[in-house]
């Protein structure tokens, strides 16, 4: 009889625990869609999302929001406890799970593609961190464009104090040349000569069966024909892809497989 009441009062307990991890996981749930909603579309909007760490943001993001405030209820959640007790509980788990979430946003955050700067044939995915280092604010980046993240051309100077800046950042700060502010000019003037140096997409897809039947796609989605865009070699953070632009300069799509120069 001792038995079954322990076993009884046991479950009891688990339901407990598992309804109020429940109510947690519901309310980090909206919590989390709005946030997926901000890494998606306004931090990471495609073609970027895959290629510079979109993915990776949606996984800090949900394992802070997902599994470790619930689990945490799970594990402390005690209804026998005291109102008092429980307030305190459920508080210390509240700051712990809204601090470690802070932090993975902020991360999230920071690391987003900022702008995709054209440097000597190839465009370069960008984050904030490098203009931090040259105070400079990610909203003068305003100034090439509109579009987030926005596109830059980086030119080659050929002055000598123009190169000895550059060369004295990239010793200094450790800043590539596409990297640096004071060599950017809006992608849109420039258009032109940059997408003059595309890539032999042919040449590529003949070797590329992957890449080949990403571009099939891409085409019978947009109705175009292969010679309607240009295609431009990105270096993003987590693997290179291919630009696709349309004539008239605006990104229309990526070939998410690795190019070949």
């Amino acid at each position: 009889m001792e038995a079954a009441m322990i076993l009884s009062r046991h479950s009891a307990l688990i339901k407990s625990k598992f309804k109020a991890a429940g109510i947690h996981l519901t309310i980090s749930g909206v919590i989390f869609l709005i946030l997926a909603y901000l890494i998606i579309f306004e931090w990471y909007p495609l073609p970027y999302f895959t290629a510079d760490g979109g993915w990776q943001g949606i996984r800090i993001v949900a394992l802070i929001d997902l599994v470790l405030g619930p689990f945490m209820t799970l594990i402390i959640f005690n209804p026998g406890k005291s109102k008092r007790e429980i307030r305190f509980d459920l508080g210390t788990i509240a700051c712990v799970q809204a601090c470690v979430l802070i932090w993975g946003i902020y991360t999230v955050y920071n690391e987003r593609p900022v702008a995709i700067v054209h440097w000597d044939g190839e465009f370069y995915s960008m984050s904030a961190k490098a203009y931090e280092v040259q105070n400079i604010h990610v909203d003068e980046l305003a100034q090439f464009g509109a579009k987030k993240p926005v596109l830059i051309h980086a030119y080659r100077p050929v002055d000598i104090e123009a190169i000895h800046e550059v060369l004295t950042l990239s010793t200094e700060k450790q800043l590539a040349p596409f990297e640096q502010f004071q060599l950017y000019q809006p992608f849109q003037d420039n258009r032109h000569q940059i997408l003059e140096r595309q890539l032999d997409i042919n040449e590529i897809i003949n070797h590329n069966d992957r890449m080949r039947r990403e571009l099939d796609t891409f085409l019978s989605q947009t109705g175009g024909q292969i010679n309607d865009y240009f295609y431009m070699p990105l270096n993003a953070r987590y693997h290179n892809v291919v630009l696709i632009f349309s004539k008239s300069g605006e990104v229309k799509g990526t070939l998410d497989a690795p190019y070949k120069q």
